[in-house]
């Protein structure tokens, strides 16, 4: 069966009712889901390069780990999944550092995938074993990439189109860049 999302009013407000992940993005509904970001003990900032089997942006970078929160779940509770499944890590929320909160609109697939959604954002660290030991999930990811803040600034400011575009993220990675 088809993974259910909780649906929201355009103002974040929950709609009352669950749909499943197609007919979601294929009307463009509002929904939740996660971003991670994972970095290592020395301050790299791990990207995966999405699977080239992926319906949407096939072989760009995106962030650590992402995905939708379903129905009934809770936003760190899928963002543990979501580390399990994508990345081979296993951590409790806990572990999740709270960043903030965002919306992101896009259309993507020639107007036919639309993604409408508001996203937690958290950072978690991996230790050195963990880093060694990233498992991509098939199908959903198929490489690491790991980069200083800078680098990944530089590249991204130089080839925007090798990545996932997420400004609001990359806006809260530049700010740490500075600190």
């Amino acid at each position: 069966m088809e993974e259910q999302i909780d649906i929201l009013n355009p103002d974040g407000s929950p709609a009352g009712y669950s749909c499943g992940r197609t007919e979601v993005h294929a009307k463009g509904l509002w929904h939740r889901t996660v971003h991670i970001w994972a970095f290592d003990g020395t301050g790299r900032v791990l990207f995966q390069l999405r699977s080239h089997l992926k319906e949407n942006n096939p072989n760009l970078l995106d962030t650590s780990c992402a995905g939708h929160i379903s129905a009934g779940d809770t936003s760190r509770n899928a963002a543990v999944r979501e580390l399990k499944e994508e990345l081979g890590v296993h951590k409790n929320s806990g572990d999740l550092e709270y960043l903030f909160e965002a919306t992101h609109e896009s259309i993507l697939n020639d107007g036919t995938y639309f993604d409408n959604e508001y996203y937690d954002t958290y950072k978690i660290t991996l230790t050195d074993e963990e880093t060694r030991h990233l498992v991509p999930q098939p199908g959903e990811v198929d490489d690491f990439v790991w980069m200083t803040v800078p680098e990944f600034l530089e590249l991204n400011r130089k080839r925007p189109e090798r990545f996932v575009s997420h400004p609001k993220d990359y806006q809260w990675l530049e700010s740490i860049s500075r600190l």
